[in-house]
């Protein structure tokens, strides 16, 4: 239960990275909804969240318990920065969570507070 869990897991990591690498002009654009004032700020959001879906989704899937607890906080951020954006008055500015046509809102955040504490019981699960 616990490897199905981790595998489905990491695949959604993956996908939310692949999905920003795919459309990366629209993905590092959409961080200006977060605050991220300049291209270069933008920019390096982007990467950064891309880089820590790639490493997060790798290490979840190859069992490390460290990895799927800082997964289930990068989804708890993730979250906390949509409700912000929320809070703002940005319902419906992208968001880039899966890609340059994500948008913010409700729907968004139990999203990712659902994926946090699916990430934050799987080591739990049984092997």
């Amino acid at each position: 239960m616990e490897t199905v869990a981790r595998i489905l897991l990491a695949a959604v990591l993956a996908w939310s990275a692949a999905a920003k690498l795919a459309d990366a002009r629209r993905s590092t654009a959409a961080m200006a909804t977060f605050g991220f004032a300049t291209p270069a700020s933008r920019r390096l959001a982007w990467t950064i969240a891309v880089a820590a879906e790639v490493v997060l989704a790798i290490g979840v899937a190859a069992g490390s318990d460290r990895a799927a607890y800082l997964a289930a906080a990068l989804l708890a951020l993730f979250a906390l920065t949509l409700g912000s954006a929320l809070m703002r008055g940005r319902a419906g500015a992208p968001c880039a969570c899966f890609g340059g046509g994500t948008t913010v809102g409700p729907g968004a955040i139990a999203r990712d507070v659902a994926l946090a504490v699916a990430f934050a019981i799987v080591p739990a699960l049984p092997s």
